[in-house]
């Protein structure tokens, strides 16, 4: 929150004048009501967002917004979150002056004397019809799908353009320890990814909902009990029927034993007593151990690529190099291993 009490200004500005200017500059639109919830101020996005003016709307009371009531239940837990202090926050149904209606996003915080006495209220509203037509058009996505995949031994989830959790299998439910209930709606980076690789995988999302698939992205999951489980994704921004981009589906297989076993032999191999090259059908190095750059005088990079004649006696070929064999980078000598 600013405090306007530290503002410097190069011109004489009183508070109120900032605090309208923050309010009507807002993108939400924002509904100050007295304790009876009858409406006593608007903002310009509230006045485009309903159809209302300030002054038609002044005095009335808020359920003119409402496209029905709230029930006792609904009621009991806002008023119980207000009493105590607390925002209350939900979704639902707002009414414009013209009958229409949208979906939105709604606030709404008590307003407090210095005496701890409500004088009112704030609602902040935002318009998020969009977001529901898209997280619809994801929805049939996902009824086609199920049949498919609710069973397969894969991962596969849907997130909207946010990043926003619509659905996952039961395998991920499974895998991750959260039921799909337990989590849906939330940002997905911010549930599941660590945060040592939560900058990198916002970059390959926002790349793959702007139309650019990945594929081999690998990136661990934190499970509900905080162990991290590897993950090979491949991922596709999914479309609704004029081509517009409404979220992304995304399948992985879980690769921690396969990651684990080769952390293992790569240990082995890089503390093997000999010199170890790891060559293809073409003889082609793909890798060395740390041994061989010893007894070669080559730094890894300097080999790996090469064709293994490198290390080779001179004068010899990759195919009848005797094995065994190698030639040192700074003598050209012959070292029998």
């Amino acid at each position: 929150m600013v405090n306007v009490d530290n503002l410097e200004f190069n011109a004489p500005v009183s508070k109120s004048k900032i605090f309208e200017d923050m309010i009507q500059q807002s993108t939400d639109a924002i509904i100050y009501t007295n304790p009876d919830f009858t409406i006593n101020f608007v903002n310009r996005t509230a006045e485009e967002m309903f159809g209302w003016t300030l002054p038609e709307i002044k005095g009335k009371p808020i359920t003119i917004l409402h496209e029905q009531e709230l029930t006792s239940e609904q009621k009991k837990e806002m008023f119980s979150n207000l009493y105590s202090g607390e925002p209350h926050e939900f979704e639902g149904i707002r009414k414009r002056k013209d009958g229409s209606t949208f979906y939105c996003q709604i606030k709404i915080s008590p307003l407090f004397t210095e005496k701890s006495r409500i004088y009112g209220y704030l609602g902040k509203i935002r318009d998020i019809t969009e977001e529901k037509q898209n997280e619809g058009s994801l929805l049939k996505e996902i009824d086609l799908l199920t049949g498919l995949i609710g069973t397969a031994r894969v991962i596969v989830a849907v997130l909207d353009r946010q990043g926003k959790i619509v659905y996952y299998n039961p395998h991920m439910e499974k895998l991750s320890g959260y039921e799909l209930k337990e989590v849906k709606g939330e940002d997905w980076i911010s549930r599941f990814i660590p945060e040592k690789e939560k900058e990198r995988t916002r970059s390959v999302f926002k790349k793959a909902i702007a139309g650019h698939p990945n594929e081999g992205n690998v990136n661990p999951i934190v499970t509900k009990e905080g162990n991290e489980v590897i993950v090979d994704w491949y991922d596709t921004a999914l479309k609704d029927d004029e081509g517009e981009v409404t979220g992304l589906l995304a399948i992985g297989n879980d690769i921690t034993q396969k990651a684990e076993a080769e952390e293992k032999l790569k240990t082995i191999h890089e503390n093997m007593p000999g010199g170890i090259l790891m060559i293809d059908q073409d003889y082609i190095i793909k890798d060395v151990n740390y041994r061989t750059c010893e007894i070669t005088g080559y730094k890894r990079e300097e080999l790996v690529g090469q064709l293994c004649d490198i290390v080779c006696p001179k004068g010899s070929t990759s195919k009848n190099a005797p094995y065994g064999e190698r030639d040192r980078k700074d003598s050209g000598e012959w070292i029998p291993q």
